[in-house]
């Protein structure tokens, strides 16, 4: 007769959250799980690159041939990869270049849990900050991480700001968290 035993991790994945993405729910011990009380990590789902990039298009207004936009959305979260493309669709938008953020972005690959794209009236960008090191994007998990200090991340914020702020002149940074809002007017 064959025993089992489950240590620690006993996952449930739930698709499709409000925000894009999945989430997952720890149990019995959050601890040994790595996610501390209280904090969820929505990690990013694989989308078509096609209907991603025509969900762009159609929010920015791109499509000359059809006359249509939409001036509030965001794409599910999305690994640097999957976003950079489509933030690449945005030539430019006042003072928003796509090409210089996209590759801004790109920058913070496998050290962000996922990034959105979309619009509050001009680009918004949302960077998910992980709380330990195996929830970085691309973390390939070997047992679990280190988790990530408030120090450290407080760090993190600082290099996001003083790129989207101070180089690439993003009118708002706003922290909620470990999520990062960057928006251009």
């Amino acid at each position: 007769m064959r025993t089992i035993v489950l240590i620690a991790f006993m996952f449930v994945v739930a698709a499709c959250t409000d925000r894009g993405g999945y989430y997952v729910e720890t149990k019995p011990s959050a601890k040994a799980s790595g996610v501390a009380d209280g904090e969820v990590l929505i990690l990013p789902l694989e989308v078509d690159p096609q209907v991603a990039e025509a969900f762009v298009r159609i929010g920015y207004g791109l499509d000359e041939k059809k006359n249509f936009q939409s001036t509030v959305f965001l794409t599910p979260r999305l690994r640097t990869v999957q976003a950079t493309p489509l933030i690449r669709l945005v030539k430019e938008y006042n003072e928003f270049n796509g090409e210089r953020v996209a590759a801004a972005v790109e920058k913070f690959r496998g050290r962000v849990s996922a990034v959105e794209f979309g619009r509050e009236g001009s680009p918004v960008l949302y960077f998910e900050l992980p709380y330990w090191t195996h929830q970085r994007e691309e973390a390939v998990p070997k047992g679990m991480g280190t988790k990530i200090t408030e120090a450290e991340n407080e760090m993190f914020i600082a290099e996001l700001r003083q790129l989207f702020v101070g180089e690439l002149k993003a009118d708002e940074f706003s922290v909620e968290h470990r999520r990062v809002r960057v928006w251009w007017d």
